[in-house]
């Protein structure tokens, strides 16, 4: 395979209708060897390396990487108690759930409120989507299971944000983004302008002054598990940070603790693929989602098993893999509520093509 080819594939998929706008980005080791624009990322704004794209859950690296920091400062530990920093965080096992389980989805907290949609048409504030954590019931003993959750991202950023004294934006532009030279990512959108934000095909209450990502209500958020927007330039650099002999902000131990498993063998259901047996184990650091021998080709089957990553229901996947010296960021704006298996087949493929490269 060569760039050209792999290119072809990205634009193959955005004349299909797959995406109206990508960027993709291929590094070795830390040379480019692919930038790719094409189609569209808003009515009237061409894909380009100017744009902010919105990430979904790929925030919560942002969040994760916060939080450890934190941890290196001295000002937190994985093991603190979330009741000790938020005494109101109490209740049905509450008291057990450590900031490890947060970070690492055991929590036992579940996914979002099932009534998501209704919390956005009603302008919900973030403040409000993360209180609601204080009451919805936990699903599991806390670090008996895996379980992705926004909620838990949620008080893992408020946590952050009452450890450090200031508003969650601030530390995670205080702690990470300043430090690592991401100028073009923010935690709330409409801090990095609007006229330039990709709008995402498919999102909840699409067309509507309460959709997520688009709406002016959507872009005023700040949650902590997928408000972040970011170019394709910036999110290469983020992971340069993680890559080998990448630049660090982070110690080592640190890339090491974020990009290992650390979630004891828990059973639970991966958010990604299914096809796993029931009991299977989901690989899981303090942040990044992981591709081992327990779930191989989460983002892609060519990849190795000690790749790390995370995906953004928005249309995104991020990833290193450090056997390949490989990094590849891949950013789109069609919503994985359009059809999850179809979301991810499209994307896997422009992925694979990327790790086919000659």
């Amino acid at each position: 395979m060569t760039p050209a080819d792999v290119t072809a594939v990205v634009d193959r998929n955005v004349a299909d209708g797959a995406f109206d706008g990508a960027a993709l980005a291929v590094f070795q080791g830390h040379a480019p060897v692919v930038e790719h624009f094409a189609g569209n990322a808003a009515p009237g704004v061409p894909a380009g390396p100017n744009v902010l794209w919105p990430l979904a859950s790929i925030t919560k690296l942002f969040t994760a990487a916060a939080v450890m920091r934190l941890v290196e400062l001295g000002e937190l530990t994985v093991n603190t108690l979330a009741w000790s920093i938020l005494p109101d965080f109490s209740g049905d096992g509450r008291e057990d759930i450590r900031v490890r389980h947060l970070i690492t989805h055991t929590s036992g907290l579940p996914y979002e409120s099932p009534a998501m949609g209704v919390r956005l048409a009603a302008h919900t504030s973030t403040d409000a989507l993360i209180d609601e954590a204080y009451a919805t019931p936990l699903l599991f003993p806390p670090g008996s299971r895996f379980q992705y959750s926004d909620y838990a991202y949620g008080l893992a950023g408020r946590i952050a944000a009452t450890v450090a004294g200031m508003p969650f934006p601030d530390v995670v532009r205080t702690l990470v983004l300043e430090p690592m030279g991401l100028a073009d990512t923010f935690m709330r959108p409409s801090d990095g302008g609007s006229e330039r934000i990709a709008v995402v095909r498919g999102v909840f209450n699409d067309g509507t002054d309460g959709a997520m990502y688009n709406s002016a209500y959507g872009r005023s958020l700040w949650h902590p598990a997928f408000s972040a927007v970011s170019t394709l330039g910036d999110m290469v650099t983020f992971l340069r940070h993680f890559a080998p002999r990448g630049p660090r902000t982070l110690a080592d131990a640190t890339v090491r603790a974020m990009t290992q498993i650390q979630t004891a063998g828990a059973p639970g259901e991966h958010p990604l693929l299914d096809g796993f047996p029931a009991e299977a184990r989901a690989p899981w650091g303090f942040g990044f989602c992981l591709q081992t021998e327990a779930a191989p080709a989460v983002f892609s089957e060519l990849a190795s098993f000690s790749t790390f990553g995370h995906p953004g229901a928005s249309g995104c996947q991020i990833l290193v893999d450090p056997v390949a010296d490989r990094i590849v960021v891949l950013l789109t704006n069609t919503h994985i509520l359009t059809g999850r298996d179809t979301w991810l087949r499209r994307q896997q493929e422009i992925v694979n093509a990327c790790f086919a490269l000659d």
